[in-house]
């Protein structure tokens, strides 16, 4: 069973056009590129972000 550990690596707004931005240490943590995708996941009332990779 995974270690399950939580930190806060970054914060962003919703933008007036429901947009957002990926805070710099997450897409440096993670690869994340130009073009990349992602996912939206609901589970147990909480939103998680992940990359389509992952599903």
């Amino acid at each position: 069973m995974k270690d399950s550990k939580n930190e806060i690596l970054g914060m962003t707004t919703i933008t007036h056009k429901f947009q957002i931005t990926i805070p710099k240490k997450v897409r440096e943590k993670h690869n994340l590129e130009e073009g990349d995708s992602i996912v939206f996941v609901e589970e147990n009332d909480k939103i998680y972000i992940r990359t389509s990779t992952e599903l």
